[in-house]
């Protein structure tokens, strides 16, 4: 009898592990749920803002030397583009006296240094600031 009152003792433990177990697997009340979606979608909404007003955002400033497209990087936007076309026609001005290595050019009291790079599939030439090191001019085809 002790044996059979032993597995019955058991076989109760061991049921009452396994509802204690079950009904640990979603204890989320529909309060909570909402919190986190709102808390989510708060997240997200931060995540997108955040993604537009990110310092170095491309600005297409139009046709530069060689008819190359002048691009520039900065959180300065679209006001930057006379100075980024006046640091390209300077280098461009630059690279027809020294047809290799970097050029330094200076605009505004600023320095750039600016030369051909590597891209894929092409390269591009490019002008970074020496002054503010979120400003990038580059020259696409």
């Amino acid at each position: 009898m002790r044996g059979a009152t032993r597995s019955l003792t058991l076989a109760g433990s061991a049921a009452a592990i396994a509802l204690a177990v079950a009904g640990c697997g979603d204890s989320t009340s529909e309060d909570s749920k909402s919190d986190y979606g709102a808390t989510s979608a708060a997240a997200e909404t931060s995540r997108k803002a955040a993604a537009t007003v990110l310092p170095g955002e491309a600005v297409q400033c139009g046709p530069g030397p060689w008819g190359l497209s002048v691009v520039v990087y900065t959180a300065k936007g679209p006001d930057f583009c006379s100075t980024a076309t006046s640091v390209a026609n300077d280098y461009a001005a630059q690279r027809d006296k020294q047809a290799d290595g970097d050029i330094a050019v200076t605009v505004d009291n600023i320095r750039w240094v600016c030369g051909e790079r590597s891209g894929d599939p092409n390269p591009f030439q490019e002008c970074a600031s020496q002054n503010e090191s979120a400003d990038v001019i580059r020259l696409f085809s």
